[in-house]
């Protein structure tokens, strides 16, 4: 992991930056981060078209000790576009982080705020 050079939120969050070259925020046991598994508005995303856009999805994990962990229900499509700027990227994880840190750390179940993050978009 490369460390991402931007304004740290707090002093317990960390931003790296993934396979992906996109920004990951890690709060104590709690690991989000944006990857782009080329989806679009209906399924894959199809660069022919010009009514789609690459859309960004979000993975939340966390640490049980040992090694990084899926959570159940954690990771959903939004409809923030891949060629959004970093710093909006960073933003939305911040946000992201801090709707579901309570739950998520404390071995809680995120579905449903996780799906009503999945409709964040770079408008918001």
């Amino acid at each position: 992991m490369k460390l991402f050079a931007g304004k740290i939120h707090t002093m317990k969050d960390a931003f790296y930056l993934n396979e992906y070259d996109l920004p990951v925020i890690i709060r104590n046991n709690v690991k989000i981060e944006w990857v782009n598994l080329g989806e679009g508005l209906d399924g894959d995303y199809d660069p022919e078209n010009p009514n789609d856009f690459n859309l960004l999805r979000f993975d939340v994990s966390r640490y049980d000790g040992s090694d990084w962990t899926a959570i159940e229900d954690g990771s959903y499509c939004t409809m923030i576009q891949a060629n959004a700027p970093y710093a909006v990227l960073q933003e939305n994880l911040v946000h992201f982080m801090d709707t579901i840190y309570d739950d998520v750390s404390n071995h809680g179940k995120a579905k449903r705020l996780c799906e009503q993050l999945s409709w964040t978009s770079c408008n918001e």
